[in-house]
């Protein structure tokens, strides 16, 4: 019930305040403040989605697992669709999320509260399970019962015992 509401609510709300700025401003300045928020909106996406995707490719590299640049990718995909929904509401909600120390500290605050074992945004940490407490431990080993070369079973070669 409370996502119906908010699905209600934004589009009515978007249409008050279309009537209240084109009573202010008019219709076409309206209008191309709608449109302008969205391109601009869109090329600073663009760039900031290549910077988050360059940081993933580097952790990746660094045989670490980019879970904060994912999480970053995410956000940035909500803004897009935010900025690009006509309306000021959306606009600012996500313009918001294009700002990095709020989105990061964002994406905090939603991983403590939904991953409470889960690295947080930003942790250079590799991949680690809440089980073995983030330890990695590194190490050889041998195979012990490797498959007996085939003949008969339990035929010795002679002069063994």
């Amino acid at each position: 019930m409370p996502l119906l509401l908010l699905l209600l609510a934004i589009p009515v709300g978007e249409v008050f305040i279309f009537l209240e700025v084109g009573s202010v401003i008019g219709t076409w300045p309206t209008i191309g403040l709608i449109i302008g928020t969205a391109v601009v909106g869109g090329m600073i996406l663009r760039w900031q989605g290549l910077q988050t995707l360059a940081r993933a490719r580097q952790q990746l590299a660094a045989n670490r697992l980019p879970v904060a640049e994912m999480a970053e990718g995410a956000a940035l995909a909500l803004a897009a669709v935010l900025l690009l929904t006509p309306g000021f509401f959306t606009d600012a909600l996500g313009t918001l999320l294009l700002l990095p120390p709020l989105r990061r500290s964002l994406l905090r605050r939603l991983l403590a509260r939904f991953a409470p074992h889960a690295r947080h945004a930003g942790s250079d940490a590799g991949p680690a399970s809440a089980a073995d407490g983030g330890r990695v431990i590194d190490g050889e080993y041998t195979v012990l019962d490797e498959t007996p070369e085939p003949g008969p079973p339990n035929v010795r070669p002679q002069g063994e015992r």
